[in-house]
């Protein structure tokens, strides 16, 4: 995807989400960094948290089971939280995330991708477009393109 187009279609998500009203927002690292920044700016939410949950070992290649790698220090008691990754893949890390976040007694949390792709076990409450195919953002080109050139 263009920056353009990744632009679109956060503008098109945060149109779906303004009604929710988040009191913060924890982007999933590192598919949800650069989309909760936007979020943030678009949703005029000042307090965003990083959520560290690895998945994948490499490109279309996830491990066992996700697990958070960095935790959230902030206090999220009693707080409306928007959960924000680039894509529903199989869903496993946005199950894991909200899990996480339930057990520090948020008050309600929504989740919301670019995308969502129909295999996933779990289905985020906004996103823009459904697809199967493996998406490539603006910003993980770089990390794309060196793991296909170490493939040849």
């Amino acid at each position: 995807m263009s920056w353009d187009a990744t632009i679109a279609h956060c503008e098109e998500l945060a149109a779906k989400i303004r009604d929710f009203k988040p009191q913060m927002i924890i982007g999933l690292s590192r598919g949800g960094l650069v989309p909760a920044r936007i979020m943030s700016d678009l949703l005029d939410v000042k307090e965003v948290g990083i959520l560290g949950v690895t998945f994948y070992k490499a490109m279309g290649k996830p491990s066992d089971f996700p697990r958070i790698t960095q935790e959230l220090t902030m206090d999220l008691a009693g707080k409306r939280i928007l959960i924000v990754d680039d894509v529903a893949d199989t869903g496993r890390s946005l199950m894991v995330a909200k899990d996480y976040l339930q057990r520090k007694g948020v008050k309600e949390i929504k989740i919301a991708t670019i995308h969502y792709k129909p295999n996933s076990v779990f289905k985020p409450d906004y996103f823009v477009a459904s697809t199967t195919a493996w998406i490539v953002y603006p910003w993980e080109r770089h990390e794309i393109e060196r793991e296909l050139a170490a493939k040849k």
